[in-house]
């Protein structure tokens, strides 16, 4: 467990305000419910109370998702981020989810964001649902995956009049999304390559500076569809250029000829060589987050205070 230590303290230490663990590209569906709650209990021992802790969550089951958000709050995460539920795709519909997600908001000990990530899972997470569950006083905001604009519009309307954030996962559609504020802040799989970018582009949105964003939401863009397009094995090749590890099968690894390129055009494309922790074990994945002005209350739940926007930002 020392590589969460070690590459959680490295994150933070480049612009990250917290940090994902156990996301989509944290290979969550891979680990064991023994391994879960380790990753948890560790990660909040090397993460200081003043910087958040997601605990990424959801399973087939209300049941059994309930379980892993109890699990988390047991290991000391502050928020837990719940996927859709998609194994029985064609019963995902607005009223399904929307009682799913109640149910697991009512029985969670820590706040819970709603999770649509339609590229991974193939349900798209109905609007109608967003606007039911907006004003739950234990769901505080969602990560929207997609990169559909419509989309993005009908999740703003739908929270609206709520303290409900919303982050936004494609670093396509980063750019665009913060600075039209359809979100208010990003959890991105380019930030386990380069935390960097992703705490500027966050910054930089949120200040209003167009071409900074423009910068470095390209940067990102570019690392997502050189390193991203060979999934999960492409992103941890990434991070062995910057320090890394293998995925769990059956997600295939790239053969050692592959890596070397990968790094090549890591360093080639973004000027960062190999920095950074060693050696990341297979199934651990950090995910930064930046997310501008928040306070942790004593009971663990998130007060959003009244200045600006939220800024967030991952590695999935």
């Amino acid at each position: 467990m020392w590589p969460v230590c070690g590459n959680a303290a490295w994150m933070l230490a480049r612009g990250l305000d917290g940090i994902l663990l156990l996301g989509s590209t944290g290979e969550q569906v891979h680990l064991s419910e023994f391994e879960r709650a380790l990753v948890l209990e560790v990660g909040r021992q090397q993460i200081p109370a003043d910087r958040l802790l997601i605990a990424g969550a959801g399973l087939s089951g209300t049941r059994q998702t309930i379980e892993e958000t109890r699990q988390a709050g047991r290991a000391g995460a502050d928020v837990a981020l719940v996927v859709t539920p998609s194994y029985y795709q064609k019963a995902m519909n607005a009223a399904n989810l929307t009682n799913h997600y109640r149910a697991v908001a009512d029985a969670s000990p820590i706040p819970i964001m709603l999770y649509s990530v339609p590229p991974i899972v193939n349900v798209t997470l109905p609007a109608e649902a967003v606007a039911a569950l907006a004003g739950h006083p234990n769901i505080i905001g969602m990560k929207n995956s997609g990169g559909d604009p419509q989309m993005a519009g009908l999740y703003r309307e739908a929270a609206a009049g709520h303290d409900f954030i919303i982050l936004g996962g494609s670093a396509h559609a980063a750019p665009g999304f913060l600075l039209t504020g359809l979100v208010d802040g990003v959890i991105l799989a380019a930030a386990n390559v380069l935390p960097e970018a992703a705490a500027s582009l966050v910054r930089a949105a949120r200040d209003g500076d167009m071409a900074a964003t423009r910068r470095h939401g390209e940067l990102l863009r570019r690392v997502s569809e050189t390193v991203g397009r060979h999934g999960i094995a492409g992103w941890k090749a990434g991070l062995a250029a910057r320090s890394g590890g293998r995925p769990s099968a059956p997600a295939p690894a790239q053969h050692h000829r592959q890596r070397a390129p990968t790094g090549d055009r890591l360093d080639q494309r973004t000027g960062c060589g190999p920095v950074g922790p060693a050696s990341w074990p297979d199934n651990i994945v950090t995910v930064g987050v930046t997310y501008g002005r928040t306070t942790l209350s004593n009971r663990g739940c998130l007060h959003w205070d009244s200045i600006g926007r939220r800024c967030f930002q991952e590695s999935e």
